[in-house]
């Protein structure tokens, strides 16, 4: 049997990785978290999966882990400790906040990349990324420092660890559609006529890849391992615009009148309390829709284009199916 080992399988990528190839002929899981103990992990075990601690801030910590793996499923998370600042190491003082996010995450992916560069066993390394705003917007979007940490780990293998990088597909994730669960102001809001509104500073008919992250991600990275590594994947369940999707939206749940608003950039950035945190967010939808999800990167595949089975979920599926209970 082949081993896959999932860096970050208790959140919401790696436990979809963790879902599907639990369904995989020939294959074992092993699971990498920070603390073995704590009942996400226990209920991975009791499923048949391997558990084994790893930490991101700790290279010499992932070597044991990713002893005689063919497969590593690795991604870093930005947010982590924005969310949850009482697992995160202490972050430098008298920087703002997102940009020691952007260092700390960096660092992580350099740590989970040098350690991958030293299993032999090594087959396909799939990396979690996004596109470098900063460079695809030549300069006009600076503050994307979620979507160029990812980029700068990329670069990185590409530049640092060649043998690792022939090993390597980029899987880009795309515009979880899921994210007004974590930040409501991304969501649909009630309005005095009975409709919904959705306001963000993106284009509203440029199409953006929307995805289901927890029931996608492990559908994407099967058919990356069963092409030949060096893909860099766009991953989404519709490509579809703003102004679309909030048509859909209202019609699916009967609010029709349901619609998007395009606010500028400033207006955006101060539905944050943090100020430098809203213009981080407010330029990524900027960046996505003045030069696209990807930035026009001509290299990005998407997932017809691999040649393998791929089912994802289309917007009207995730639509009807998702608990809207909260917000309506």
């Amino acid at each position: 049997m082949k081993l896959i080992v999932i860096v970050g399988i208790t959140g919401t990528q790696g436990g979809s990785v963790a879902n599907v190839f639990l369904s995989e002929l020939g294959w074992r899981i092993r699971g990498v978290t920070r603390d073995v103990t704590q009942e996400a992990s226990k209920n991975l075990e009791a499923k048949g999966i391997e558990m084994v601690a790893g930490d991101l801030d700790n290279t010499s910590s992932l070597i044991p882990a990713f002893e005689g793996a063919h497969v590593i499923f690795g991604v870093t998370d930005f947010w982590q400790p924005i969310r949850h600042p009482e697992i995160t190491v202490p972050l430098p003082s008298g920087q703002p906040l997102n940009q020691a996010c952007y260092h700390l995450e960096v660092q992580r992916g350099k740590n989970l990349a040098n350690a991958a560069a030293q299993v032999s066993t090594l087959e396909h390394f799939i990396f979690s990324s996004v596109s470098d705003a900063k460079k695809w917007s030549k300069g006009k979007y600076s503050r994307v420092y979620h979507f160029d940490a990812k980029a700068a780990v990329v670069d990185y293998i590409r530049e640092s660890l060649p043998n690792l990088s022939k090993k390597m597909s980029a899987l880009h994730v795309g515009l979880y559609v899921t994210n007004w669960k974590i930040f409501s102001f991304l969501g649909p809001r009630k309005q005095p006529d009975g409709t919904y509104v959705v306001s963000l500073p993106a284009d509203p008919n440029t199409p953006l890849p929307m995805i289901d992250p927890s029931k996608d991600t492990g559908h994407l990275v099967r058919a990356l391992i069963q092409v030949p590594p060096g893909k860099t994947v766009l991953g989404f369940g519709s490509m579809i615009s703003w102004n679309d999707y909030m048509k859909l939206w209202g019609n699916i749940l009967g609010f029709p009148g349901s619609r998007y608003e395009q606010i500028d950039i400033k207006t955006a950035a101060r539905l944050v309390l943090d100020r430098e945190l809203g213009y981080e967010i407010a330029e990524g939808f900027a960046f996505m829709g003045e030069f696209g999800f990807d930035g026009g990167d001509p290299t990005m595949l998407h997932p017809q284009d691999l040649g393998v089975d791929c089912p994802t979920t289309s917007m009207e599926t995730y639509i009807r199916n998702e608990d809207w209970s909260s917000i309506l």
